[in-house]
Protein backbone atom coordinates (compact mmCIF):
# COMPACT_ATOMS: atom_id res chain seq x y z
CA UNK A 1 0.00 0.00 0.00
CA UNK A 2 2.74 2.48 0.96
CA UNK A 3 4.62 1.77 -2.25
CA UNK A 4 1.47 2.38 -4.32
CA UNK A 5 0.80 5.67 -2.55
CA UNK A 6 4.40 6.75 -3.13
CA UNK A 7 4.02 5.88 -6.80
CA UNK A 8 1.09 8.32 -6.98
CA UNK A 9 2.71 11.07 -4.91
CA UNK A 10 6.02 11.09 -6.79
CA UNK A 11 4.69 12.39 -10.15
CA UNK A 12 2.31 14.77 -8.35
CA UNK A 13 5.12 16.34 -6.30
CA UNK A 14 7.38 16.43 -9.34
CA UNK A 15 4.82 18.37 -11.39
CA UNK A 16 4.13 20.75 -8.51
CA UNK A 17 7.86 21.43 -8.22
CA UNK A 18 8.14 22.09 -11.95
CA UNK A 19 5.17 24.48 -11.80
CA UNK A 20 6.72 26.41 -8.90
CA UNK A 21 10.16 26.62 -10.52
CA UNK A 22 8.65 28.03 -13.71
CA UNK A 23 5.74 30.14 -12.48
CA UNK A 24 7.51 31.94 -9.61
CA UNK A 25 10.16 33.54 -11.87
CA UNK A 26 7.52 34.34 -14.50
CA UNK A 27 5.37 36.10 -11.90
CA UNK A 28 8.13 38.65 -11.42
CA UNK A 29 8.41 39.68 -15.05
CA UNK A 30 6.19 41.20 -17.71
CA UNK A 31 8.29 40.29 -20.75
CA UNK A 32 5.81 37.62 -21.87
CA UNK A 33 2.85 40.02 -21.83
CA UNK A 34 -0.49 38.55 -22.90
CA UNK A 35 1.26 35.33 -23.93
CA UNK A 36 2.32 34.46 -20.37
CA UNK A 37 -0.16 31.58 -20.01
CA UNK A 38 1.00 30.04 -23.29
CA UNK A 39 4.70 30.35 -22.45
CA UNK A 40 4.12 28.97 -18.97
CA UNK A 41 2.47 25.85 -20.41
CA UNK A 42 5.21 25.43 -23.01
CA UNK A 43 8.02 25.70 -20.45
CA UNK A 44 6.31 23.23 -18.11
CA UNK A 45 5.81 20.76 -20.95
CA UNK A 46 9.48 20.98 -21.97
CA UNK A 47 10.57 20.37 -18.37
CA UNK A 48 8.04 17.73 -17.34
CA UNK A 49 7.08 15.58 -20.34
CA UNK A 50 10.41 13.69 -20.60
CA UNK A 51 10.19 12.66 -16.94
CA UNK A 52 6.48 11.81 -17.18
CA UNK A 53 7.27 9.70 -20.23
CA UNK A 54 9.82 7.82 -18.12
CA UNK A 55 7.15 7.17 -15.45
CA UNK A 56 4.76 6.04 -18.17
CA UNK A 57 7.29 3.61 -19.63
CA UNK A 58 7.96 2.21 -16.16
CA UNK A 59 4.29 1.25 -15.89
CA UNK A 60 4.10 -0.65 -19.20
CA UNK A 61 3.81 -4.03 -17.48
CA UNK A 62 0.73 -2.89 -15.54
CA UNK A 63 -1.22 -1.59 -18.55
CA UNK A 64 -1.37 -4.71 -20.69
CA UNK A 65 -1.40 -4.73 -24.48
CA UNK A 66 -2.49 -1.55 -26.24
CA UNK A 67 -5.62 -1.68 -28.38
CA UNK A 68 -4.75 0.80 -31.09
CA UNK A 69 -5.20 1.09 -34.83
CA UNK A 70 -6.36 3.43 -37.58
CA UNK A 71 -10.08 2.97 -36.90
CA UNK A 72 -9.58 3.63 -33.20
CA UNK A 73 -7.49 6.73 -33.93
CA UNK A 74 -10.15 8.15 -36.27
CA UNK A 75 -12.90 7.43 -33.72
CA UNK A 76 -10.88 9.19 -31.02
CA UNK A 77 -10.28 12.24 -33.24
CA UNK A 78 -13.95 12.59 -34.15
CA UNK A 79 -15.08 12.04 -30.56
CA UNK A 80 -12.64 14.62 -29.19
CA UNK A 81 -13.71 17.30 -31.65
CA UNK A 82 -17.42 16.60 -31.17
CA UNK A 83 -17.18 16.57 -27.38
CA UNK A 84 -15.29 19.87 -27.37
CA UNK A 85 -17.78 21.67 -29.62
CA UNK A 86 -20.93 20.35 -27.91
CA UNK A 87 -19.70 20.77 -24.34
CA UNK A 88 -18.20 24.19 -25.02
CA UNK A 89 -21.48 25.49 -26.40
CA UNK A 90 -23.52 24.06 -23.52
CA UNK A 91 -21.28 25.73 -20.93
CA UNK A 92 -21.23 29.02 -22.86
CA UNK A 93 -25.01 29.13 -23.25
CA UNK A 94 -25.46 28.16 -19.59
CA UNK A 95 -23.49 31.27 -18.63
CA UNK A 96 -21.14 29.49 -16.23
CA UNK A 97 -18.50 32.08 -15.21
CA UNK A 98 -14.88 31.83 -16.27
CA UNK A 99 -15.12 29.63 -19.35
CA UNK A 100 -14.99 32.32 -22.03
CA UNK A 101 -12.34 34.41 -20.25
CA UNK A 102 -10.02 31.43 -19.81
CA UNK A 103 -10.48 30.37 -23.41
CA UNK A 104 -9.73 33.91 -24.60
CA UNK A 105 -6.47 34.00 -22.61
CA UNK A 106 -5.28 30.91 -24.48
CA UNK A 107 -6.26 32.36 -27.85
CA UNK A 108 -4.26 35.54 -27.26
CA UNK A 109 -0.83 35.69 -28.84
CA UNK A 110 1.02 34.73 -31.97
CA UNK A 111 -0.61 31.98 -34.00
CA UNK A 112 2.47 29.73 -34.09
CA UNK A 113 2.66 29.82 -30.27
CA UNK A 114 -1.06 29.05 -29.90
CA UNK A 115 -0.74 26.08 -32.23
CA UNK A 116 2.42 24.76 -30.55
CA UNK A 117 0.94 24.97 -27.06
CA UNK A 118 -2.68 23.99 -27.68
CA UNK A 119 -2.04 21.22 -30.19
CA UNK A 120 1.22 19.80 -28.85
CA UNK A 121 2.53 20.97 -25.47
CA UNK A 122 -0.76 20.99 -23.57
CA UNK A 123 -2.07 17.59 -24.77
CA UNK A 124 1.28 15.92 -24.08
CA UNK A 125 1.82 17.50 -20.66
CA UNK A 126 -1.69 17.02 -19.34
CA UNK A 127 -2.36 13.56 -20.77
CA UNK A 128 0.93 12.00 -19.75
CA UNK A 129 0.33 13.28 -16.21
CA UNK A 130 -3.43 12.95 -15.66
CA UNK A 131 -4.17 9.84 -17.72
CA UNK A 132 -0.90 8.13 -18.62
CA UNK A 133 0.53 8.21 -15.10
CA UNK A 134 -1.95 9.44 -12.46
CA UNK A 135 -5.09 7.60 -13.62
CA UNK A 136 -3.26 4.34 -14.22
CA UNK A 137 -1.48 4.50 -10.84
CA UNK A 138 -4.72 5.37 -9.04
CA UNK A 139 -6.10 2.12 -10.45
CA UNK A 140 -3.52 0.26 -8.38
CA UNK A 141 -5.38 1.52 -5.28
CA UNK A 142 -9.01 1.83 -6.38
CA UNK A 143 -11.24 0.51 -9.22
CA UNK A 144 -11.26 2.16 -12.63
CA UNK A 145 -14.49 4.17 -12.20
CA UNK A 146 -13.47 6.00 -8.99
CA UNK A 147 -9.96 6.38 -10.41
CA UNK A 148 -11.47 8.06 -13.46
CA UNK A 149 -13.61 10.32 -11.28
CA UNK A 150 -10.65 11.33 -9.10
CA UNK A 151 -8.37 12.05 -12.06
CA UNK A 152 -11.15 14.03 -13.78
CA UNK A 153 -11.87 16.02 -10.61
CA UNK A 154 -8.18 16.90 -10.23
CA UNK A 155 -8.09 17.82 -13.92
CA UNK A 156 -11.03 20.16 -13.31
CA UNK A 157 -9.38 21.77 -10.27
CA UNK A 158 -6.18 22.22 -12.27
CA UNK A 159 -8.06 24.47 -14.70
CA UNK A 160 -8.92 26.87 -11.91
CA UNK A 161 -12.39 28.39 -12.45
CA UNK A 162 -16.00 27.09 -12.53
CA UNK A 163 -16.51 27.18 -16.30
CA UNK A 164 -13.18 25.68 -17.32
CA UNK A 165 -13.27 23.36 -14.30
CA UNK A 166 -16.63 21.86 -15.28
CA UNK A 167 -15.52 21.52 -18.91
CA UNK A 168 -12.25 19.86 -17.86
CA UNK A 169 -13.99 17.51 -15.41
CA UNK A 170 -16.40 16.18 -18.04
CA UNK A 171 -13.67 15.99 -20.67
CA UNK A 172 -11.50 14.25 -18.09
CA UNK A 173 -14.07 11.47 -17.82
CA UNK A 174 -13.99 10.97 -21.59
CA UNK A 175 -10.19 11.05 -21.57
CA UNK A 176 -9.95 8.47 -18.78
CA UNK A 177 -12.42 6.27 -20.66
CA UNK A 178 -10.27 6.47 -23.80
CA UNK A 179 -7.20 5.51 -21.77
CA UNK A 180 -9.04 2.61 -20.16
CA UNK A 181 -10.34 1.21 -23.43
CA UNK A 182 -7.12 1.49 -25.44
CA UNK A 183 -4.45 1.02 -22.75
CA UNK A 184 -2.27 3.64 -24.42
CA UNK A 185 -1.76 7.34 -23.78
CA UNK A 186 -1.98 7.90 -27.54
CA UNK A 187 -5.77 7.90 -27.20
CA UNK A 188 -6.18 10.72 -24.65
CA UNK A 189 -3.41 12.74 -26.32
CA UNK A 190 -5.18 12.48 -29.68
CA UNK A 191 -8.59 13.17 -28.09
CA UNK A 192 -7.16 16.26 -26.36
CA UNK A 193 -5.50 17.40 -29.61
CA UNK A 194 -8.80 17.11 -31.49
CA UNK A 195 -10.71 18.92 -28.74
CA UNK A 196 -8.27 21.84 -28.76
CA UNK A 197 -8.19 21.96 -32.56
CA UNK A 198 -11.98 22.14 -32.63
CA UNK A 199 -11.93 24.93 -30.04
CA UNK A 200 -9.50 26.89 -32.22
CA UNK A 201 -11.47 26.39 -35.42
CA UNK A 202 -14.99 26.57 -33.96
CA UNK A 203 -14.93 28.74 -30.81
CA UNK A 204 -18.05 28.47 -28.70
CA UNK A 205 -18.57 32.21 -28.38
Amino acid sequence: MKIRIRRILLPVLFCLAVACLIELPMAGTTIFGDEAVLWDTLFRAIAAVPVLYHFYREDTVFRGDAKWGLKTAVAVLVSGAAASVILGRIITYAGIPGYDAAATSLLTGRLWLQLLVLLCASPLLEEFFFRGVLYMRLKELIPSVPAGLVSAALFGLYHGNPGQGLYAFIMGLFLAFSMEKTRTVKAPVLFHFAANAAALLLPAS
